[in-house]
């Protein structure tokens, strides 16, 4: 079987990094990604929000590194995490455990979204 999760967005803010008294570190990260689309031969635009979740060095160098606005292009895995909301609701949350990642933000002018379609190489 196949878990893996491909994305390049932009981080809608900047990560957040909490110490565990494990001493391990772990950093969630908000990532937007655009699809553009014609409706009725106007433009339009669709965001999809992505949450990922990076570990130990990882973490770090998301700390040091990643801002919001940046540029990422992330492999991963899809992870499903239950909880119980404060109602007592039971509720799932997805995930994406990040296994490797690129800063691309050299690749794109930080004032302008990327304008890309899928199967376009990063040169």
């Amino acid at each position: 079987m196949i878990n893996k999760v491909i994305l390049m967005g932009r981080l809608g803010k900047d990560p957040v990094i909490r110490k565990l008294d494990s001493g391990r570190v772990v950093a969630n990260i908000s990532l937007a990604t655009n699809e553009s689309y014609l409706k009725e031969g106007q433009r339009m635009e669709s965001t999809e929000w992505h949450y990922l979740e990076m570990w130990d060095q990882q973490a770090l160098d998301a700390e040091r590194h990643f801002k919001k606005g940046s540029v990422l292009y992330i492999e991963g895995k899809l992870r499903t995490e239950k909880y119980i909301d404060g109602d007592g609701v039971e509720k799932q949350l997805r995930k994406v455990r990040v296994i490797s990642y690129q800063l691309v933000d050299r690749y794109f002018n930080r004032s302008q979204a990327p304008d890309f379609s899928p199967g376009d190489e990063l040169t």
